[in-house]
């Protein structure tokens, strides 16, 4: 496969960080993952086939994409290389930020604690994956109350996620509470009357 030149247009637009509004659900709250080709060697690879996702997730009836909220300038996503010779995936991650100790997310840490959620990350414009239908994530979270007037508070959310493609892009639509998100375009589309 011919990967072109991989250039970098010095003094570009270049934003680094995550959107503060990011998406999760229960695994199990998906009927059917989007594809994405994994065979780089496969004649119909090409660079956008391999790093991008395909299609849609299905969701089980009735269930949708929830919102979490991660506080701007505390959160990030990262991929690094795992595992040995001639068996190399990438492990996503995803530290998050969350401002305070309510009684939702204390909730939603102990559920997570061995459960398997999904997250959908925004970045550059471009909607991150960490997740995968084989692979569980990971999910540690921290509480903290602050020690002082003005300190950081909350809760820290660190993810974790084996996958063949580092950080693979979601292009398909979102569906959350209110509506939908075009994720190849970032339009969001209200439910009637929500």
């Amino acid at each position: 496969m011919d990967f072109g030149n991989l250039d970098f247009a010095v003094g570009g637009i270049n934003p680094s960080g995550i959107i503060p509004k990011l998406f999760y659900v229960a695994k199990a709250d998906i009927a059917s993952w989007p594809i994405i080709e994994d065979d780089i060697l496969a004649a119909t690879a090409t660079p956008l086939t391999i790093a991008n996702m395909t299609g849609d997730f299905v969701m089980v009836s009735g269930k949708k994409f929830n919102r979490l909220y991660s506080t701007q300038g505390k959160g990030k996503i990262t991929f690094e290389p795992t595992g040995e010779k001639d068996c190399v995936m990438y492990l996503n991650k995803a530290n998050l930020s969350f401002p305070k100790l309510t009684d939702e997310i204390r909730a939603f840490a102990k559920a997570s604690a061995n459960g398997d959620y999904v997250y959908i990350i925004k970045h550059d414009g471009k909607y991150y994956v960490i997740g995968n239908p084989d692979y569980s994530v990971t999910a540690s979270f921290s509480g903290d109350s602050g020690d002082a007037a003005g300190s950081a508070k909350g809760v820290t959310i660190t993810l974790e996620c084996p996958d063949l493609t580092p950080l693979p892009v979601y292009t398909g639509d979102l569906e959350i509470s209110d509506g939908s998100i075009d994720c190849s375009t970032g339009v969001f589309t209200a439910t009637a009357g929500a």
